[in-house]
């Protein structure tokens, strides 16, 4: 067994001092293995930064694991067990519990595994610096590769040889920027980039999801433009995502972060982020579902699809000036995200790149962002029971023309009319709704 030897302390606190946690540590001890926090969750303990997810490393074989959790009372699910990972699901939370591993053979995106009760070559396998480091329950450090001291200096540095760790597994190439973007500061380490830029032809043969599950944990950053930038000009977002590669797109997005989202009411959002990053024909035309075409190549869900979609196609439609009825037919159709979305792409759109928006149009997107924050959502007062009820039609597919019909004069009479007034229009209006029908 190799020992690793303590290079300093922190102060445990959150889940780390959990009950359920010491719980967890003492099952481990009592079987006879040692259990040390790593990855994730001492990297955020010495930051500050709130905790979530627990990672746990033990040199305990994966089946004593569930034994030792089981004894004591504990939940034990083998989420991958053969890869040496045991969930161990407690009151206080769920806890990753993986066995100590070395690699015996990789492709760039799976790995034949061995157990191991070696900490330093456990530590060897993983990806930067900053994520081998090993605590103990009472914070007591192991930091092998000095990752502390890269994580303070904001630099993200492979373990050992950039090129082997890379190919090793080709998704470290969208890992090594994600946590650039996280936890880096200029300027980003070149080795890293460099190799990551000798390796990129290997994301092709990574699956569409585990991209964009790395691109969207990117763009949730507090101030992703930079590490974009890099992406750009290390050739990795050329490489898998041309449609992100336009520098006037960066530039919107930067913009976007650093004037739209300046307001504290509106958080940023990847998916916004994301649709300022695509370019859009430069005829303009989006009316091919070029943009639900790109967000179904990267795996968006449908929901998501949806959104980015809307958003692209309906930024081109949005203009500062727009008048009290439009901003309320549009709040009416769209809700008020949806245009908020679509308002905030579109001046950023505008006031990015030249001619840049004047002072009196930059208050017409301000006041367009205020009519969405402060929308109420409203009802058509009419439902087909109400047609049907006043004997205005029967039912069938001339309900829906009427209903069409009325909710077409409520609006333009700013959402006025109530039930009855409408019930009147419909009955003073029989020939717009007949020629509705023959239509």
């Amino acid at each position: 067994m190799t020992i690793l030897e303590a290079t300093g302390r922190l102060r445990p606190y959150g889940i780390m001092v959990a009950q359920d946690t010491a719980r967890v540590f003492e099952a481990i001890e009592k079987q006879g293995g040692r259990a040390r926090f790593v990855g994730g969750v001492v990297r955020d303990a010495l930051l500050r930064r709130d905790l979530h997810d627990v990672d746990i490393a033990c040199d305990l074989c994966p089946d004593d694991t569930v034994t030792a959790l089981e004894k004591v009372g504990i939940r034990a699910v083998p989420t991958g067990i053969a890869h040496g990972t045991v969930t161990a699901i407690t009151d206080a939370g769920s806890y990753e519990i993986t066995t100590l591993r070395v690699d015996v053979l990789t492709d760039g995106r799976h790995a034949q595994i061995a157990f191991t009760d070696n900490w330093l070559e456990d530590a060897k396998r993983r990806d930067f610096t900053f994520n081998a480091i090993y605590c103990d329950l009472d914070g007591t450090l192991y930091d092998p590769f000095d990752g502390e001291t890269d994580l303070g200096d904001g630099r993200v540095r492979f373990i050992g040889i950039a090129e082997n760790r890379i190919a090793e597994d080709y998704l470290r190439i969208l890992r090594f920027f994600r946590f650039q973007a996280w936890f880096g500061r200029p300027p980003i380490d070149p080795v890293g980039a460099e190799a990551c830029r000798k390796g990129v032809q290997g994301l092709r043969d990574i699956s569409p999801e585990r991209i964009r599950d790395e691109v969207l944990k990117l763009l949730r950053a507090k101030s992703p433009a930079g590490t974009v930038g890099d992406m750009i000009g290390f050739g990795i977002l050329p490489a898998i995502l041309p449609q992100l590669t336009q520098t006037a797109n960066l530039r919107i997005m930067q913009w976007l972060d650093s004037t739209a989202l300046a307001d504290p009411a509106i958080r940023p959002d990847p998916l916004r982020r994301l649709a300022a990053l695509f370019k859009v024909p430069d005829d303009g035309d989006v009316s091919a579902n070029i943009a639900e075409d790109f967000a179904r190549s990267l795996r968006l869900s449908n929901a998501e699809t949806d959104r980015f979609s809307a958003m692209i196609s309906h930024a081109a439609l949005i203009e500062p000036d727009l008048d009290a009825d439009t901003i309320r037919r549009d709040l009416y159709w769209m809700g008020a995200d949806r245009f908020r979305d679509a308002v905030l792409l579109a001046w950023s759109m505008r006031a990015a790149v030249p001619p840049r928006c004047s002072q009196d149009e930059s208050k017409g997107w301000q006041n367009l962002v205020s009519a969405a924050a402060n929308w109420q959502p409203i009802s058509l007062p009419i439902q087909g029971r109400d047609i049907l009820a006043a004997k205005l039609a029967p039912a069938g597919p001339k309900i829906g023309i009427l209903l069409k019909q009325a909710e077409e004069y409520w609006l333009d009479h700013g959402c006025e009319p109530d039930r009855d007034n409408l019930i009147a229009y419909l009955a003073s209006h029989p020939v717009v709704a007949g020629e509705q029908e023959t239509q």
